[in-house]
């Protein structure tokens, strides 16, 4: 699952919140002009991880539905009494060529 990529730009988005805020509390424009210009690829970044992170989610969440539901429609017995491996010699049925 790519939480890696998910935690660092959150760890990227939050930084750049952080510099923006403070640049334009403080009156530092140009600090928050570039951190401004930033943070719309960081977005789109952080947006991007969260969908991947979701799928992998929902793939992990289908499979294990599937092999769950695989399981339980198996019947416990399904080998019935006469059943065994296929014997040539009781089987004597001739095909004309």
């Amino acid at each position: 699952m790519p939480l890696g990529p998910l935690g660092v730009t959150a760890l990227l988005a939050a930084l750049d919140w952080g510099a923006w805020d403070w640049a334009t509390n403080s009156n530092q424009s140009t600090v928050g002009l570039i951190a401004g210009l930033l943070m719309a690829p960081i977005a789109v970044a952080f947006a991007w991880s969260l969908a991947r992170v979701l799928v992998a989610l929902l793939r992990i969440g289908l499979h294990r539905a599937s092999s769950a539901s695989q399981l339980e429609s198996v019947p416990a017995e399904t080998a019935r009494a006469g059943d065994g491996p296929f014997d040539i010699e009781a089987q004597d049925d001739r095909i004309a060529a």
